[in-house]
């Protein structure tokens, strides 16, 4: 049975963001409900400790909860939260790229003040392989039931936040029984290496590459996620696939066709597309393109609403 442990506030903050910058486009980019709701982000810097930030012009105020003596939170926040959020990025060069760009548009069109969140290396190698031959629906469904089954709900003042579930050998049943299949034991074999090396320990996600199970595409898309390296392309059969099309090259030239478009925003370029497109399914994508619908929102659910489903 999950346990729910209640947190007290024990720090608050202010940062000054860049200017365009937007929480809220930050914040509703495949957050789950105990993440992100409309003017409000929340996210873990280390186990049990919820940081709760909202955004005021250029003023992101920030709530820090944690247990009575839990210090972890302390080391370098400001510089973390910098990171994890954002906040002073400059995505300039990428929107250039993008903005005429036939995967990527909308994000200078409707989402300008968006900046990738980061998550723990962890937390990003779930993520990763939630993703693995899967579509949008089921990835993200199973994620969903395996945080819901296997992480500790931290109680605050009028919400719930639940945390990435630890890496235990348990672990393995959890994914089973969220649907994991063969990539139960993938997530098996990344938890005894998150628990020696520490799940917030950038070097797992290159310790990572050692598992079987952990391809290039998973590799990429945890160096993205984890450690903002917008050059690792997460390149799938979907993304090769709307790219050969968009840009009239052959398939097996699609990833150096990107790299040649976008240089070393590259796995930015992959993302946006997912979001662009509503992370549809391949058919129903290549249609969208064929059509010029390169508009997130058109259909539901997608990588923004992402908090408004998944509740059951």
């Amino acid at each position: 049975m999950l346990t729910t442990a209640r947190l007290v506030e024990v720090y608050e903050g202010a940062i000054t963001a860049s200017k365009g910058y937007s929480l809220d486009d930050t914040g509703r980019v495949y957050s789950f409900w105990w993440m992100y709701s409309p003017g409000t982000l929340r996210l873990s810097v280390c186990r049990g400790t919820v940081v709760e930030a909202k955004q005021e012009g250029d003023t992101v105020s920030y709530r820090v909860f944690s247990f009575s003596g839990n210090n972890c939170w302390e080391d370098r926040l400001e510089e973390r939260l910098l990171f994890i959020l954002g906040l002073r990025e400059d995505y300039s060069s990428f929107h250039r790229k993008a903005l005429l760009d036939p995967l990527a548009s909308c994000i200078p069109r409707q989402l300008r003040g968006f900046r990738l969140r980061a998550t723990s290396p962890w937390a990003a190698l779930l993520t990763a392989v939630s993703q693995q031959n899967a579509s949008f629906k089921q990835g993200w469904g199973m994620l969903y039931k395996l945080y819901t089954r296997a992480g500790r709900r931290l109680q605050g003042p009028g919400w719930v936040y639940i945390e990435p579930p630890e890496p235990h050998p348990r672990l393995y049943e959890a994914a089973r029984s969220s649907g994991y299949g063969y990539r139960a034991h993938t997530i098996a074999k990344l938890a005894m290496l998150a628990s020696r090396l520490e799940e917030d320990n950038p070097e797992l996600v290159e310790a990572a590459r050692s598992v079987r199970g952990v391809g290039s595409y998973t590799y990429n898309l945890s160096r993205l996620l984890a450690l903002k390296d917008y050059n690792a392309l997460p390149l799938d059969r979907w993304l090769q696939r709307l790219a050969a099309e968009a840009y009239n090259v052959d398939p097996r030239e699609a990833g150096k066709e990107i790299a040649r478009r976008f240089e070393g925003w590259r796995g930015l370029l992959a993302l946006a597309a997912t979001i662009c497109f509503d992370a549809e399914v391949l058919s129903r994508a290549l249609e969208r393109l064929r059509r010029g619908e390169n508009r997130a929102g058109l259909r539901s659910p997608n990588p923004l609403d992402l908090w408004m489903h998944y509740r059951g």
